[in-house]
């Protein structure tokens, strides 16, 4: 009796379906939005960089004879240099042979993995998703504004959309348009994530040609299998690794009271009025973060928690800024 009342009153609450198939389930999740995120592109500083200083954005340079853009010094001539770098007014005026010294300049192809399976829609000011979106939109606009190639990889339970890093926004905008899709889908079955789904599309960014890339994973990571690292460890052996984490402050802590929670198969009863039970709510959710962590700084690769709460800009800005000190 008491699970027939339950199942009548679970029913009562559920929330019709939107019968308007055309009218987005996340309307906040626009392209138009995401584009306004170009305002921050120089938030970020003028060379975005890693805890251990190593470049991650912008046109990367290194002191060799090249013909980039950046003059780095005009010095005598040596044997094997390139005479069509010949500084012939220098040369004339000193009567002995000078030649101009550029800073190479190279391009750093940047892969941001964005999580919209179902898990992502959680959240209470906004969504996982939303917030995945934006830390998104944020960080590409900085690092296609500083000359890098950025695409990426979009993903939920069941489609995974690779968007090959492109210059000058052309692989970008694709990448966002994909999240704003699959983002309008996100209630539909096939974007439940089994665990180890992430494990599975990580490893088509693997096989991307090239190495020394950077790699941002934007997700909760509860489809992430943190038993098999073996392709957190492969990515980070050829490329610069960082896994941001975005969190709801309901999904560590709920308020007082007794509600019924659900993971979309299954319904749990959450008892807030007793001390215990509110420990062990927060107790789930910091162990799973723990791991994670621990997880990625194992496969020596960064590790951000960005709440929904929280502005990218702010922690990222934070983040980046650590290494160029």
């Amino acid at each position: 009796m008491l699970n027939s009342a339950w199942q009548q009153i679970r029913k009562s609450l559920r929330p019709e379906p939107i019968q308007d198939m055309e009218t987005p389930f996340l309307p906040e999740l626009r392209l138009e939005q995401l584009s306004r995120l170009q305002e921050y592109k120089n938030l970020l500083g003028l060379n975005l960089r890693s805890p251990t200083g190593s470049t991650l954005a912008g046109q990367h340079r290194s002191r060799q004879q090249g013909r980039g853009m950046e003059l780095s010094e005009i010095r005598n001539y040596q044997p094997g240099d390139d005479i069509r770098l010949m500084d012939w007014k220098v040369t004339a005026r000193t009567r002995r042979p000078h030649t101009k010294v550029f800073m190479e300049e190279r391009e750093r192809p940047a892969h941001l993995v964005v999580d919209l399976s179902a898990s992502m829609l959680f959240g209470s000011l906004r969504s996982k998703a939303e917030q995945a979106a934006n830390i998104a939109a944020t960080l590409g606009w900085a690092l296609s504004y500083q000359g890098d190639r950025c695409g990426g990889l979009v993903f939920n339970g069941e489609e995974a959309r690779l968007i090959k890093p492109k210059a000058r926004h052309k692989g970008l905008l694709p990448l966002l348009k994909t999240s704003c899709d699959l983002g309008h889908n996100i209630t539909q079955a096939k974007s439940r994530s089994q665990t180890g789904r992430m494990n599975q599309v990580l490893r088509q960014i693997a096989v991307q040609p090239g190495h020394g890339s950077l790699i941002v994973l934007i997700s909760d990571f509860w489809s992430l299998d943190l038993e098999d690292l073996s392709i957190l460890t492969q990515l980070s052996r050829s490329h610069i690794l960082v896994a941001i984490q975005v969190s709801d402050i309901l999904e560590r802590e709920l308020p007082m009271g007794s509600c019924f929670l659900t993971d979309g198969s299954q319904d749990f009863y959450y008892d807030g009025t007793k001390p215990a039970e509110q420990k062990r709510y927060r107790r789930e959710f910091d162990l799973h973060k723990d791991a994670l962590k621990q997880a990625i700084q194992k496969a020596r690769g960064h590790f951000i928690s960005l709440s929904t709460h929280e502005k990218p800009t702010d922690k990222l800005k934070q983040f980046f800024a650590r290494g160029s000190r």
